[in-house]
């Protein structure tokens, strides 16, 4: 009795040892699939969703993607040394691929971004991401009401220990004119302006089917520019260094203002006289809004869902009504003297296709325009906004910047 009890005992460690083995290889067998079908997909454009979401997410877990995959590489270089050969070569091939594959991407994102003048710590963007919508505005003005009455607001972050006036860049969110609000990118904001820049975040009506916003949106982004101005000196706003800064539909709001302001026609719906900015910075921008609408991307996510960003903000299709698309369309707006523009295209955008972004880069360079584009590889929209640190808010939060730096001097 005593000795059947004796021979039991070692058994109970052993089979604990084994399931922990079993469960070590089969999460090295499920992260290294993932991480190896992440890094293809985002070298493969034609691998249908899995290439959408992959160059979604890619400048975001690339890099935690190439660690994942060298530790299943060692994983299954110890399963084969340990004569589990098949376990071990699927388990290596997996690690190899993924490996292979996001340092791939990895470094194609890195010679982008430093060529566009741009830079990425590579330790910050594996293992220091954070929330993107995170920090806080130092507070809160009201500069506007809405059609229906409602306060609009802007949110202000204020450098530290600035003396005097500081650069300030008004910030103006996308969300396809129906969604989005002024601190989505908060923790993005803050950095600005941990920077030395005075941040103006803006608030403005959205779009709904019954509530197109072609004319009010733009002309409380003018009017907030305006607002700017006029109380530059209470918050600490140098209006000779002021840039203009949206991402998507916000892009086209903030390029037709100061296109139009340079021309002395900007139309504010407090009126006052609205500036006109130094440089105007764009991400991944709706500029062609009849081509939004008729150009709509088949992918995952956009085709219907991008033509009903343009009919929600117009009111209808270009079809119906072609002088609202054309106000709508930033090429409209845009001739000599009309300031500066940095466009960052995201290459595998699948809500606005980068196509339609450099044409009209070319057509506003046409007219006069200084249009300096950076091409975003591997990226599809708004690829900044999944985490704080990661490549891509790195890359466009450096490239940005470093265009500031010579524009604001």
């Amino acid at each position: 009795m005593t000795a059947s009890k004796s021979s039991s005992q070692p058994a109970v460690p052993q089979r604990a040892a084994n399931t922990v083995r079993a469960t070590g290889l089969i999460l090295a067998l499920v992260f290294g699939a993932i991480a190896a079908v992440i890094g293809l997909a985002s070298l493969i454009p034609g691998l249908g969703p899995f290439s959408s979401a992959a160059a979604r997410f890619a400048p975001t877990i690339a890099p935690m993607a190439t660690v994942i995959g060298a530790i299943v590489l060692g994983l299954g270089i110890v399963c084969l040394r340990r004569g589990r050969r098949r376990t071990g070569a699927v388990v290596t091939g997996f690690g190899v691929v993924s490996t292979i594959a996001n340092l791939a991407v990895v470094i194609v994102l890195l010679v982008a971004i430093t060529s566009a003048g741009g830079s990425v710590n590579l330790f910050t963007a594996t293992f220091g991401l954070s929330a993107i919508d995170s920090a806080s505005p130092n507070r809160k003005e009201v500069y506007d009401k809405s059609s229906s009455g409602d306060d609009l607001s802007v949110s202000i972050y204020e450098p530290e220990r600035a003396k005097g006036s500081a650069p300030t860049i008004m910030y103006v969110h996308g969300g396809g004119w129906i969604a989005g609000e002024p601190n989505a990118a908060s923790s993005e904001l803050r950095e600005l302006a941990d920077h030395g820049y005075l941040v103006v975040s803006v608030e403005y009506e959205l779009a709904t089917l019954d509530n197109a916003t072609w004319q009010s949106a733009p002309s409380q982004v003018a009017c907030a520019a305006s607002w700017i101005q006029t109380h530059a000196d209470t918050i600490g706003a140098d209006t000779d260094r002021l840039a203009f800064w949206g991402e998507s539909s916000g892009s086209n709001m903030v390029a037709n203002t100061a296109g139009a302001a340079a021309q002395g026609d900007a139309e504010s719906s407090c009126g006052g006289k609205v500036p006109v900015p130094a440089a105007v910075i764009a991400d991944y921008p709706a500029f062609d809004v009849t081509g939004l609408y008729e150009n709509a991307p088949t992918g995952p996510g956009a085709g219907s869902g991008t033509r009903l960003f343009a009919t929600s903000y117009t009111g209808g299709t270009p079809e119906e009504y072609p002088e609202r698309y054309s106000v709508a369309d930033s090429v409209t707006h845009l001739k000599a003297p009309a300031p500066p523009v940095l466009m960052m295209t995201a290459m595998r955008d699948d809500v606005i296709t980068p196509t339609d972004q450099l044409s009209w880069a070319e057509s506003a360079r046409s007219r006069g325009v200084d249009v300096t584009t950076v091409k975003v590889p591997l990226a599809n929209h708004a690829y900044p906004q999944k985490a704080k640190n990661s490549i891509g808010s790195q890359g466009h939060l450096s490239i940005a910047e470093a265009y500031l730096s010579e524009q604001l001097r």
